[in-house]
């Protein structure tokens, strides 16, 4: 009656195993999707920046930060700086994906120095 004793106990393993894996893929795709957010955010940043470089050369009509604040808040994000050095402007943004707080900066100017 050894067989008895030992019944169900593929279900309880094959459950269990199921579970482990839907886990493991749960945690993966969670991963995944900071990973996504943080591209998206980097680039959406960038284009603030290359907009506010614009605005500063007088290639299109506005205030520089003011446009990089717009861009940034279409896209549900916070402009936390936006300053000018030199030639160069600087963009820093954050925005909150799933509970985590998400912080990207940004460069835009027209002089390349290796240094940097």
């Amino acid at each position: 009656m050894r067989f008895l004793e030992d019944y169900g106990s593929g279900t309880v393993l094959g459950l269990g195993m199921v579970f482990a894996f839907s886990a493991i893929i749960a945690v993966c795709s969670g991963f995944e999707a900071q990973s996504l957010a943080i591209a998206r955010l980097q680039a959406v940043t960038d284009s603030a920046a290359l907009a506010a470089e614009d605005r500063f050369l007088g290639l299109a009509v506005g205030f520089p930060c003011e446009s990089a604040d717009q861009i940034v808040k279409e896209f549900g994000a916070t402009l936390e700086e936006c300053h000018k050095v030199g030639s160069d402007i600087y963009i820093g943004v954050s925005q909150q994906v799933m509970g985590i707080v998400h912080r990207v900066h940004a460069r835009a100017g027209s002089s390349i120095d290796p240094a940097r």
